[in-house]
């Protein structure tokens, strides 16, 4: 697929999952998945199934999304609804609040079933929120209200979740249009989900940096700054350090400045 479009003009899906917990790794699993299917900003499809976990669900589970055990009993188990999932989200773009929460637990559960990961571009509603907004609390209901959205139709039940994050995402591309961001590449490189799409963009930048500190060469860089904007600079990289799983840039600018920049935010990289 390629990436360099606007990121209207890509068939966008809209996912959220309800679990039995938060550590997929210690066992929690999905008990339902809703997503909605957009093209041009209009909604064309909807997916939505209860899951059975194949365990209990745990009381502080039930308080959040009020799914029982009964409702589940005699629901599909994951694996039965694997390739409607795989099916529905083929050849578009996955959009979630919180994407990591989510896609970890498709891919983990893929993994399980000896499939391999969704391998599509995956975006972060969440971390787009806390780019474009400045708010004391960025869960989906608070960046919703503050948004004007209409939540009263409820919360924490996957279908009505995904579609709250639907209009919220589409309220946030307009504050992204505004500072010149509108790309389907750059909403991967800043807000992308750590998969095989993302790592790869992340490999060639890393590269083309270690060139130029190899080369001692002046890089122009493009990128989006701490205060919201694109920016554009001349600088000369000195090191590339890795913390968690991002890597940052460490350069001087003309006036002999040091400073650093997470490698993500870098748009776009050329030869001074």
């Amino acid at each position: 697929m390629e990436l360099n479009k606007n990121i209207q003009d890509y068939e966008l899906v809209f996912l959220d999952l309800e679990t039995t917990g938060l550590d997929v790794v210690m066992g929690d699993t999905i008990c339902e998945i809703g997503a909605v299917k957009v093209r041009q900003g209009r909604i064309i499809d909807k997916f939505q199934t209860l899951i059975n976990p194949q365990r209990k669900i745990p009381q502080e589970a039930y308080r959040v999304h009020k799914i029982s055990d009964a409702d589940t009993k005699f629901a599909p188990i994951f694996g039965k609804v694997v390739d409607k999932l795989i099916s529905f989200t083929k050849n578009s773009v996955v959009c979630a609040y919180n994407v990591s929460f989510d896609m970890g637990f498709v891919d983990y559960q893929l993994k399980s079933l000896d499939y391999g990961p969704l391998s599509i571009p995956a975006v972060d509603i969440l971390a787009m929120a806390r780019d474009a907004l400045e708010l004391s609390r960025y869960n989906l209901e608070s960046v919703a209200k503050y948004l004007n959205i209409d939540c009263s139709g409820g919360l924490h039940r996957a279908l009505d979740d995904a579609l709250i994050a639907y209009q919220v995402f589409f309220k946030l591309i307009t504050i992204f249009a505004d500072k010149g961001i509108s790309n389907l590449d750059e909403f991967i490189c800043l807000y992308g989900f750590n998969n095989e799409i993302f790592q790869t963009k992340e490999s060639k930048r890393i590269a083309l940096i270690k060139d130029a500190i190899e080369g001692e060469k002046s890089l122009n860089l493009k990128y989006f700054s701490l205060e919201k904007e694109i920016q554009e600079e001349t600088m000369m990289p000195l090191r590339i350090l890795q913390e968690n799983r991002y890597f940052y840039l460490l350069y001087q600018t003309k006036d002999k400045t040091s400073s650093r920049i997470r490698s993500n935010r870098i748009l776009n990289i050329e030869s001074a």
